[in-house]
């Protein structure tokens, strides 16, 4: 609430100033440990403060975040935690950072604050850099299982309602989720899939005809299903390497 508060107040006061940064890259992956950096661009006119301070977080089965302080078994060592930044200019952050149980995940939010507004409001922006420091074991296609798959609505206005649940111990990606129909293909983007996560999803159908099947893909391996309306009907989810 409180990142959301703050991002509006600054969306309605600054509304320039929000799309004048950036941080690149977003999200990253590392095999067990982290040796890493990014970068912030300010492209305003006006000098910036920037404060780092990383945070845990955990995503809920509609892919909502919550953080929270730093969990004790994630070290991370930041090359700075607060600088100025000039009008145009980019700066580097270097980091390090290892966990004592892998998979693990954490975030590091930049908040940058500018002027003063005439109101006297201090504006300010938070901007994620995400990082996952991941084992070398990768997930089994066995181990991510449909549990619904529906369509609902009609015409112009079908949803293809999904659930599948991580049943192993690794961090797993869905790179991309392809439906077909008869006559229509669309292409959704994917999702990150944790460790025991149960993970519900909606998309949106605008192609010809109705959609058929659909197909989550995986680094490794595929997971598809013809669309069918019971949970019966996905007890033996078709997989492919």
């Amino acid at each position: 609430m409180k990142r959301f508060l703050c991002f509006a107040v600054f969306a309605l006061c600054c509304a320039h100033f929000a799309p004048a940064q950036t941080i690149s890259p977003v999200i990253v992956e590392y095999s067990e440990k982290a040796d890493g950096r990014f970068q912030i661009y300010n492209d305003a006119d006006i000098p910036l403060t920037v404060v780092l301070e990383p945070h845990s977080f955990t995503v809920n089965e509609a892919g909502n975040a919550t953080f929270r302080k730093l969990d004790p078994g994630i070290h991370v060592q930041l090359s700075s935690t607060s600088f100025r930044l000039a009008p145009k200019q980019t700066f580097f952050v270097f980091y390090k950072a290892s966990a004592e149980s892998l998979p693990n995940w954490f975030c590091i939010y930049a908040t940058i604050t500018g002027a003063t507004t005439t109101t006297g409001i201090k504006l300010a922006l938070e901007l994620p850099h995400t990082v996952y420091l991941l084992s070398r074991k990768n997930l089994n296609r066995d181990e991510v299982v449909w549990e619904h798959l529906d369509i609902s609505g009609s015409g112009d206005k079908q949803k293809i309602v999904g659930e599948v649940t991580n049943r192993g111990t690794a961090f797993t990606r869905v790179q991309e989720i392809q439906v077909t129909s008869a006559s229509g293909k669309q292409d959704f983007g994917g999702f990150p899939l944790f460790p025991g996560q149960h993970r519900a999803f909606e998309l949106d159908w605008s192609q010809p005809g109705v959609p058929a099947h659909i197909v989550l893909k995986f680094s490794h391996f595929k997971l598809e299903s013809d669309l069918k309306t019971t949970l019966a009907d996905l007890k033996s989810p078709a997989t492919s390497p």
